[in-house]
């Protein structure tokens, strides 16, 4: 293969058909390693149009990394909400502190000191110093590796491959323009080198492709069989006052969902509950509802029963107050928007 051929089409096709995105920049405009990190951060296993409206109120909050770092981690995790995988955010912060503490809120662009950040691994890393400086890193996202894997002709599962990948990966990566080519390889791989049907007559590199050529493109990447997750269950309650008022908890700092707002709830996580919630979060004298939420997570299937319980003492529970009116404003995870659109069923 003529490499230099290829990163050529793959360029070629990029100036003409690349993506509009708000964290791109146009020819020749500085580029802000801050807000390539904070775009790369979401993009982790988000789609691009769910992360687009995120991006763009997040960088009008924060414009800056010292911004970020003075801001309270708990209004962070707040604007997270819908995002998932709330890890991301809590690191964000984290690295946004060391970042102006350590390196006077400019973000270094060195790899042994960008990969020692908080939730920055190799493929951020790499990203980040391609995109903003042409670094010759190698950059693979899952749509390269099914990039790579069909160029290649890879016949085994990408999990199983994944070093073989970068390799070739690395035989591909240009000397000049290696930002505009890995974001060319992700629209490619996006829009084109979709998982199944690949769009092969408007694919600028598919005389490349030896998957192409042995008519198998159906075939690579290798698909697993996906395993059934196993299935928990757990309580929720929706304790509401006599002032129409609803209460929230903020769950512990580890954990699933550590720091978000939740209606309270137990069982379906190690999150630990105190001896006073211990007496107030029973089922005795709480109406069970009828219909259920669920809800997947990476690793597990959760199914919520939710109880409406409304005899309590009010100065014994622990948690915040908020009217019904304000719910729908407040940054709850996924999980807790589904219990109140359960709620507001009945």
């Amino acid at each position: 293969m003529d490499y230099t051929d290829f990163s050529k089409n793959v360029l070629n096709w990029y100036s003409l058909n690349k993506r509009d995105l708000p964290w791109r920049y146009k020819k020749n405009e500085k580029k802000d390693p801050y807000k390539i990190w904070i775009s790369e951060v979401m993009l982790q296993q988000t789609t691009v149009q769910t992360v687009i409206p995120y991006y763009e109120k997040f960088i009008k909050k924060w414009p800056n990394i010292k911004k970020l770092a003075s801001t309270n981690i708990n209004e962070v995790l707040d604007f997270w909400s819908g995002l998932g995988y709330y890890r991301r955010a809590r690191n964000l912060h984290l690295t946004s502190k060391i970042v102006s503490e350590q390196f006077g809120g400019v973000f270094p662009l060195k790899k042994d000191e960008i990969i020692k950040l908080p939730g920055i691994g190799e493929y951020t890393a790499s990203a980040i110093r391609a995109i903003t400086k042409n670094e010759q890193d190698t950059v693979v996202d899952s749509n390269i590796e099914r990039v790579i894997a069909r160029i290649f002709y890879l016949k085994k599962p990408i999990k199983e491959i994944k070093k073989e990948i970068k390799k070739n990966a690395e035989k591909l990566t240009p000397e000049l323009n290696n930002g505009d080519y890995i974001q060319a390889l992700m629209d490619i791989g996006s829009l084109i080198c979709i998982p199944k049907d690949p769009l092969c007559s408007i694919c600028p590199i598919e005389k490349f492709c030896n998957t192409k050529k042995k008519n198998a493109v159906n075939k690579i990447p290798k698909k697993i069989k996906k395993i059934n997750k196993p299935i928990r269950e757990g309580i929720v309650f929706w304790i509401k006052n006599t002032n129409n008022q609803v209460l929230l908890k903020r769950r512990e700092d580890n954990g699933l969902l550590a720091g978000m707002l939740e209606f309270p709830s137990y069982n379906w996580s190690k999150h630990r509950i105190n001896e006073n919630d211990k007496k107030i979060l029973s089922i005795k004298n709480a109406k069970k509802l009828k219909k259920k939420v669920t809800h997947e997570f990476s690793h597990f299937k959760l199914i919520l029963t939710i109880y409406e319980k409304n005899k309590f003492n009010k100065s014994n529970l622990d948690g915040m107050w908020v009217s019904m009116s304000e719910i729908k404003n407040l940054g709850l995870p996924t999980l807790m928007k589904k219990v109140y659109q359960k709620v507001m069923e009945k």
